[in-house]
């Protein structure tokens, strides 16, 4: 039986070496959000493959939101971003899926979490590494082609129309 222990205790430390190396990583080598100044440019499909282009809405403020289906803070921040879309059509909203699904998929998983704003799927996660994203979700208050505030992190409808009010 002391030799269960011994090899609990060693695996217990090893696991314990192995999360301080993966935060210190991540910490080191992550991409860091972008944080002001000018929006990295995009164009990504909807879900029924009509390509968005960031560029269209240069003179305009625009609210990006990354996420993805199997993510419980992104979940629960759905019907937030939903009630801000209801009180504010004028501000295109983008849910910007980083999911790795076919599109078929996604728009019935975006049907099925009550998403009344526009979702937009970057399967390679390319435009999520071009604004720096590591945690999900994340948002983006973009006004005239420049990224103004960001939140790390899940966001209330409240806390948005603060972002895109403190832009204005």
């Amino acid at each position: 039986m002391e030799w269960l222990r011994g090899i609990i205790k060693d695996w217990g430390i090893a696991l314990g070496v192995l999360v301080v190396v993966f935060v210190v990583w991540n910490m080191v080598f992550s991409p860091k959000p972008t944080q002001t100044g000018p929006a990295p440019g995009f164009s990504l499909p909807d879900l029924n493959e009509t390509v968005y282009d960031l560029g269209d809405y240069a003179d305009q403020t625009v609210v990006l939101n990354f996420w993805f289906t199997s993510c419980g803070p992104c979940r629960r921040e759905i019907p937030e971003l939903a009630a801000f879309h209801t009180a504010h059509p004028e501000i295109p909203l983008f849910g910007i899926s980083v999911d790795r699904m076919p599109r078929r998929a996604l728009a019935a998983k975006s049907r099925q979490l009550g998403i009344n704003y526009t979702v937009l799927h970057d399967e390679n996660n390319r435009v999520a590494h071009d604004y720096g994203v590591s945690l999900f979700p994340a948002t983006f208050v973009v006004v005239d082609g420049q990224i103004t505030t960001y939140r790390m992190g899940e966001v209330t409808a409240a806390r948005l129309e603060q972002m895109v009010a403190s832009t204005e």
